[in-house]
């Protein structure tokens, strides 16, 4: 196997369409995110995106998407904001992680949305969770009755609410996808509250992740797009979701609601309207993206294991590294802890913001 490494924005017509055959031909790289698109998207608006090639015999068989900073250190395209990465590679390419980290002159590769068919990584794995994803290509019969005692009190509670949204606020409109920048923006106001309520990274005030969403939610290709759907209560917006598509998947990327109607659960009303939505148009299934919070427990059918893990070649740096999350280890059994832990958590965010700016 011969590996090369060229700029995501240098990826040629010809790339591309391999790139969208070795895709839709593997069951396991359904998702957007392994589109070639989403990889140009974030190449559009970072400079620091790189996409290995491997070739055997002179024929592209795979390909693999990364951000590089200085020192050959990588992460994912769209880092905290990509839920699925790894190699698209043609199901009987024989190569190696290691081959691979080589070749791309990379000496360490952070992962945590990483498929675990992708067998190659498995040694480098730290955790294994789960994304879990609504099946709807039997319909939306077929789907409700696959629920439990508890999930269909759950949707007879959800219509409820939706009747009661309808009568106290306005008759509910459903829109699957709105054009329209002034709900893009509502949708990124509601988000940025919610980080900065939660403590997590606020994406949605970095520059390059709203140039990014704006993209997508521009680009309405057959197999990659973006999708803003929205429920208004009259003429009221109670919830947005956004997600990407690709040929069969839809992901749930974004979803937010309108919290002075939150006892109505808008953002529940609104992804039942988005499950009756897909199972009319072919989609396999809705993907929730990793983690199981309480409404994901409650609508999911299945999941996918993805792995969380670090590909590290020997180098000074990977052992500086290793020395440092020793330490930190220590830190969390020493009786200084408490001492610590206020300066840890500085450090801790201020390696988060700078992380992903």
């Amino acid at each position: 196997m011969y590996y090369s490494v060229i700029p995501g924005r240098k990826l040629t017509s010809e790339l591309t369409a391999r790139w969208s055959a070795i895709q839709r031909a593997d069951p396991t790289l359904a998702s957007p995110y392994f589109r070639p698109e989403f990889t140009q998207a974030v190449a559009a608006v970072r400079d620091d995106v790189f996409v290995g090639l491997l070739e055997d015999n002179g024929e592209v068989v795979g390909f693999f998407p990364f951000q590089r900073s200085r020192g050959g250190m990588a992460r994912p395209v769209g880092l905290g904001l990509s839920d699925y990465h790894g190699v698209i590679a043609r199901s009987d390419a024989q190569w190696t992680a290691s081959e691979l980290m080589q070749g791309c002159k990379l000496i360490r590769w952070e992962f945590d949305h990483l498929p675990t068919s992708q067998q190659q990584f498995a040694a480098c794995y730290n955790d294994v969770s789960e994304s879990p994803i609504i099946e709807v290509s039997r319909g939306m019969a077929a789907y409700e009755a696959s629920r439990d005692k508890s999930g269909r009190k759950q949707l007879r509670e959800a219509r409820r609410k939706s009747e009661k949204l309808a009568t106290e606020v306005g008759p509910l409109s459903f829109t699957l996808h709105s054009a329209h920048q002034d709900i893009l923006q509502q949708l990124l106001t509601w988000k940025s509250e919610q980080c900065r309520r939660t403590g997590t990274v606020d994406f949605f005030a970095l520059d390059w992740c709203v140039k990014l969403i704006s993209r997508i939610h521009a680009t309405r290709e057959s197999d990659f797009g973006g999708m803003l759907a929205c429920l208004h209560a009259g003429e009221t917006l109670a919830a947005v979701h956004f997600a990407m598509y690709s040929r069969q998947v839809w992901h749930s990327w974004f979803p937010a609601y309108n919290h002075e109607l939150q006892e109505y659960s808008p953002g529940f009303v609104l992804l039942l309207e988005l499950i009756q939505a897909a199972s009319g148009q072919g989609i396999k299934y809705i993907d929730l993206g990793k983690g199981l919070s309480l409404y994901k427990k409650r609508v999911m059918t299945g999941r996918i294991p993805v792995a969380e893990g670090c590909l590290a070649i020997p180098s000074v740096y990977n052992r500086l590294r290793a020395f440092r999350e020793k330490l930190e280890s220590w830190g969390k059994h020493s009786r200084l802890k408490p001492l610590l832990r206020f300066p840890g958590r500085i450090v801790r965010n201020m390696d988060r913001k700078k992380r992903y700016e």
